[in-house]
This record gives structure tokens, C-alpha cells and sequence, in this order.
């Protein structure tokens, strides 16, 4: 499982930027403070790291890239999407 503040430390490991981040910052869209490129290496670090959870955590699926369901939306949502994979793996 991660938490929240876990994947914000992700996040702002990522970023050479000083950033104030919250549970509800929007990483995509208007007011976004993560780049495209920025939240690709912020999904390859979650991808790296559900390798060592015994999973591999797929953030191309069509939940992912819907504009509604977006998980995507802020580190919240993108926390409860990994623990969601991680814990569908393990049932």
C-alpha cells in the first residue's frame, strides 16, 4: 500500500522544483504544477516501485486515460488507483 503523503514525496522527488503539494492538487489539466513529461517519470517511479509490491501497475488503462475517472486528478486519486491494482493482485 502507499499513502498519500507517500506518493506526494514521490511527486516531489520528481520535480526539481520546490512545490507545495496537497491530497487535492491537480496533477493534469489548467491548473496542473506537474508538466506532461513530469508525470511520466512520476508513473514509471510507481511502476518501478509495484515491482517491488509484486505487482505491475498499469497507468495506460482506459480508467487512466478516461477524462471523467481521471486517476490522474490529484495524488489522492492516483494513490487510491495504485492500492486498488495492488490489492485486486492480491485477493
Amino acid at each position: 500500500m502507499i499513502t498519500t503523503q507517500e506518493l506526494i514525496q514521490i511527486i516531489k522527488d520528481m520535480t526539481e522544483d520546490d512545490i507545495d503539494l496537497v491530497p487535492d492538487s491537480s496533477l493534469v489539466g489548467g491548473g496542473s504544477i506537474i508538466d506532461s513529461m513530469g508525470l511520466v517519470q512520476i508513473c514509471l517511479a510507481l511502476e518501478e516501485r509495484s515491482q517491488s509490491d509484486g505487482f505491475s501497475f498499469d497507468w495506460t488503462s482506459e480508467k487512466a486515460m478516461s477524462s471523467l475517472n481521471s486517476i490522474f486528478k490529484n495524488p489522492e486519486t492516483l494513490a487510491q488507483e495504485y492500492n486498488r491494482q495492488l490489492l485486486a493482485i492480491h485477493k
